[in-house]
């Protein structure tokens, strides 16, 4: 793959396949990796710490604690996007009083955390291969701060890693916002760091909903989206089953 080239939740009846007109642009929508490396993290990070502290600072509203988050240097670290590519960088703005990330820089700008969850299309409910950057990046954001910092329930173990830059994936969509991901491992692909061996069927390894859309039918949709991409085909999930695909799964029965 080349990577450069709270209103009422709906329920998951609501949300058929439709289309509609792009507006503002969001986070999903940066489509390239040149866009994004446009600007150097690092010399942004050197002209923050350098800025006369007289001048007034860009802020960010903190959507937990409902206060203004300045960026400032001390408060903005450095994250890989990739599990194999430490060069593809993006910065999370952190606050100080809850410690979880508020925004996410990428593109020269930042993009706060509740309206980086959306997209331009209100009416987009389906679900979406992953093929662009800006996808990359929002499966970033739900894996690495909706799910690992916000969402992830205490006393339980399970934290994904960096997704790859060449993981097979899918958004879930329902009018606009994002519901969550998962992630395949297609049939015929080697295991990491086994030698000879491979997937002998399709494999989800990953798959995150949100909280607000649990319990609403996306680990039976899931299910009919894999039968209806192998057909007659057997597919599995990954083992040990982390608590989010668990709760997926019990969805369907």
């Amino acid at each position: 793959m080349n990577l450069r080239s709270i209103p009422q939740t709906p329920s998951i009846s609501q949300c058929l396949m439709s289309t509609g007109s792009m507006t503002k642009r969001h986070l999903v929508e940066l489509l390239s990796l040149e866009e994004h490396e446009a600007e150097s993290l690092d010399k942004y990070l050197t002209s923050l710490e350098a800025m006369d502290s007289n001048k007034v600072m860009e802020s960010i509203q903190c959507h937990l604690c409902d206060i203004q988050i300045v960026v400032t240097k001390d408060r903005s670290k450095m994250e890989a996007v990739f599990r194999d590519q430490e060069s593809s960088r993006v910065l999370h703005l952190q606050c100080d009083s809850c410690k979880k990330s508020v925004a996410l820089r990428a593109g020269g700008k930042w993009w706060p955390l509740q309206e980086s969850l959306h997209c331009g299309d209100s009416y987009r409910s389906s679900f979406k291969e992953v093929a662009t950057f800006g996808e990359r990046l929002l499966l970033h954001v739900l894996n690495r701060i909706i799910f690992k910092e916000v969402e992830h329930d205490s006393g339980t173990p399970a934290l994904f890693l960096p997704i790859p830059a060449d993981e097979q994936a899918k958004l879930i969509w329902c009018n606009g916002e994002v519901v969550g991901f998962y992630t395949l491992k297609p049939r015929g692909k080697l295991y990491q760091g086994a030698f000879g061996e491979s997937y002998a069927m399709p494999i989800v390894d990953l798959m995150f909903i949100r909280k607000k859309f649990r319990q609403q039918g996306y680990g039976a949709k899931v299910i009919e989206d894999l039968a209806f991409m192998f057909p007659n085909q057997n597919f599995g999930f990954s083992h040990p089953v982390s608590p989010s695909l668990y709760i997926g799964m019990i969805d369907i029965q």
